[in-house]
């Protein structure tokens, strides 16, 4: 199911498609991390999508960085793995669309 987000300031559907793009590559960068076993950059990046969702106006990019980082913080492969799935359904579910 798609998430709709309605903007109507061009600048500010740029910045939401820049930092969804952003997250399509993280996305990448952690599964690669994870096959490494490289909890640290998966944690911190964890973190830092706990702290940057909700600015975007993304409560779930949010809760799914706290999910993310903690399941690094245990070593937990299995649950990061899950929660890397939410996160790229949840990315690719934002639809920007544009008020008129």
């Amino acid at each position: 199911m798609d998430q709709k987000i309605d903007i109507e300031d061009p600048f500010a559907r740029r910045l939401l498609t820049q930092y969804l793009e952003r997250r399509r590559a993280d996305l990448a960068r952690l599964r690669d991390a994870l096959a490494q076993s490289d909890y640290a950059s998966i944690e911190l990046t964890g973190h830092n999508l706990s702290g940057s969702g909700a600015a975007y106006g993304l409560d779930r990019v949010s809760r799914l960085g706290a999910d993310l980082e903690l399941a690094a913080r245990s070593r937990h492969a299995e649950r990061v793995r899950d929660v890397l799935d939410q996160l790229e359904c949840f990315v690719a579910s934002v639809l920007i669309t544009r008020s008129t």
